[in-house]
């Protein structure tokens, strides 16, 4: 199992506690951020006492980002430039950024996620692309968990039953954080290839929200299915 430490920014969110309690469940320790350190340890201890385990500790956001090897950022995306102003120059030079951000916006109800969006508030098509361009150089990022809701996530009783899209430039990026998530129960991980394909998986967290609410359909999301291979004689 990797040794790397792993540490959400911030963890304070259902979404990034759902993440970490499903990393949890497969056998990991996870730092739990927040710009307050109490507040930090507080979540922590209310994770740790949801699974009758000690994988939780917190901190405030340096300290995690100074500490660990695979960062995920969870942070609203109207913050994600001052957040990478305070924080990127303590990533550590060959860490990993997973970036779960998806810049929604709701128009008579329905949700977009448009190129246009992306351009006018990070002058990127996508939120990924944007994180790679403004860190320093030999930090790598990766795509994941845009399309899987925090209440899904946070329904640890039921198995996730979905498929969860990698992006990356990185290979080995890829392969690190696959070797992580692989072990959560019913998750399928899939390469869905270089990271300006953030652009797509963006795009399907709108599609997948719309579906849920046009059809008043529950916790909706992606399986990929396949013909499979046929049977030798």
């Amino acid at each position: 199992m990797t040794e790397k430490k792993i540490g959400m920014i911030p963890g304070t969110g259902k979404q990034s506690q759902g993440i970490a309690l499903r990393i949890a469940q497969a056998g990991y320790k996870v730092m739990i951020g927040s710009r307050s350190t109490e507040k930090a340890k507080t979540i922590a201890e209310e994770l740790n006492a949801k699974l009758s385990v000690s994988s939780f500790y917190g901190d405030e956001n340096k300290e995690v980002v100074k500490q660990c090897d695979i960062l995920f950022f969870v942070v609203p995306p109207e913050n994600i430039c001052s957040t990478l102003e305070d924080l990127g120059l303590y990533i550590k030079t060959d860490a990993i950024i997973v970036d779960v951000i998806v810049p929604l916006a709701f128009k008579a109800g329905l949700a977009y996620c448009s190129e246009n969006m992306c351009l006018e508030q990070f002058d990127y098509p996508s939120v990924s692309e944007y994180i790679q361009a403004s860190i320093p150089e030999g930090v790598s990022v990766v795509g994941a968990f845009k399309t899987i809701s925090a209440a899904k996530l946070n329904r640890l009783n039921h198995p996730l039953d979905v498929d969860v899209f990698l992006t990356s430039d990185e290979l080995e990026a890829k392969d690190v954080l696959k070797e992580i998530i692989s072990k959560i129960e019913g998750l399928r991980v899939l390469d869905a290839g270089p990271l300006a394909f953030s652009r797509t998986t963006e795009q399907m967290t709108a599609f997948v929200i719309n579906i849920n609410k046009l059809n008043k359909l529950k916790h909706a999301s992606f399986r990929v299915i396949s013909a499979g291979t046929k049977k030798q004689n």
